[in-house]
């Protein structure tokens, strides 16, 4: 367990690091997360009609594809001015919360997060998820916290994706654990 009260600023965060992207973990992060209602055959077709903007012609097969497809097919990054297809935003949102989440551990709480998607993560880039404990404090709720300044920085030396967060911390002298102050009353016992 990690207590607000051992904590520091100045603390290291991390690091986790991510990659290289391939397709398959863009593809899985797709259908795991759904972030996009994704059609296929004549409801697709039905739907470009309705919509032009929303699907591209793709120059090799001659097929409709989503707009969407600039985060696994060449042909809509490159329509796009891409060299590369690229991660989904959140797909790089949720690495930076898991790197908040090693952290604090089962008995913390994150409270807020973060992120400005700045550069894109292309197809095979790795990218260094680390943060430092910038603050510690009781906040306005009475809650032991400690904010926390995140980068996520590629393989070219880019910060992709500078963030934040709070965390809400364990504490022994306050004999207080965030979980058990946000479960119904029943299930606290």
């Amino acid at each position: 367990v990690r207590y607000w009260e051992n904590t520091k600023v100045g603390d290291k965060v991390g690091p986790i690091t991510k990659g290289p992207l391939g397709l398959t973990d863009i593809v899985a992060y797709c259908i795991g997360s759904a972030p996009v209602q994704v059609m296929a055959h004549g409801a697709a077709l039905w739907e470009y009609a309705r919509h032009p903007a929303w699907a591209f012609r793709d120059p090799e097969t001659g097929a409709k594809e989503p707009v969407y497809g600039v985060h696994y097919n060449k042909q809509a990054a490159r329509s796009a001015g891409l060299p590369y297809p690229y991660d989904a935003g959140a797909q790089r949102h949720a690495w930076q919360i898991q790197l908040f989440l090693d952290w604090m551990g089962d008995e913390g709480w994150l409270k807020k997060n973060y992120g400005e998607y700045r550069k894109f993560v292309y197809l095979s880039d790795a990218v260094r998820f680390e943060g430092k404990v910038t603050k510690k404090y009781i906040d306005a709720d009475g809650e032991p916290c400690v904010d926390i300044e995140t980068t996520a920085i590629n393989q070219r030396g880019e910060n992709v994706m500078p963030g934040s967060g709070t965390v809400v911390l364990p504490s022994r002298e306050k004999k207080y654990w965030p979980l058990v102050s946000r479960l119904p009353k029943k299930a606290a016992r």
